[in-house]
């Protein structure tokens, strides 16, 4: 079994990895592994976080929502979410391009839908920060006016272009005038 750990969610919720790994297996009901694994998770500590419940038996132990909302998230949601903040078309030199189909749910979506969920799976983190991204990118593009040059959701996603504006954010730092560049 291969499970994937964001950083980020262990500091946002001040758990170790060992902690993370047993909500994680104790919620998908893996108890054989549990015992089998050399985990050193705190349970008084992750209950008085409200992330578990203790029972009496390993398998009374109940996950709390607070927990598995920090990375689980209905894939469509994301995907509704992240067309929401997509331009459906541009004007390029005269001419316009359509990017993307209206509606989330459209046949013509379809293909860029599939390969998004490849990406992510259920990773809410990894989401938020390809969104985060794709608000960068919209920035700079608007106030370079290349907004008509912007790749289809399908060929951003395919391309993993997001990775290119992941710091964009930042703010420069005043200048004194001289030329200067980001690389």
């Amino acid at each position: 079994m291969i499970v994937e750990v964001n950083t980020e969610v262990l500091k946002e919720l001040g758990i170790s990895s060992d902690d993370f790994l047993y909500l994680y297996l104790l919620h998908a009901k893996h108890y054989d592994l549990l015992s089998n694994l050399s985990l050193r998770p705190n349970p008084e500590d992750l209950q008085t976080k409200g992330l578990i419940k203790l029972g009496e038996e390993l398998q009374d132990h109940t996950v709390r929502q607070d927990f598995l909302d920090m990375f689980q998230v209905p894939f469509d949601q994301m995907w509704s979410e992240l067309l929401s903040h997509f331009p459906i078309k541009v004007h390029n030199q005269g001419h316009l391009r359509i990017l993307r189909a209206a509606s989330a749910e459209a046949k013509n979506n379809s293909k860029a839908k599939k390969a998004y969920e490849r990406v992510i799976g259920e990773d809410k983190k990894k989401h938020d920060h390809i969104v985060q991204c794709l608000k960068n990118e919209l920035e700079l593009r608007k106030s370079t006016s290349t907004l008509g040059y912007m790749q289809m959701r399908q060929t951003g996603v395919n391309r993993h272009t997001w990775e290119q504006y992941e710091h964009k954010h930042e703010q420069p730092t005043e200048s004194t005038g001289g030329i200067t560049r980001t690389l």
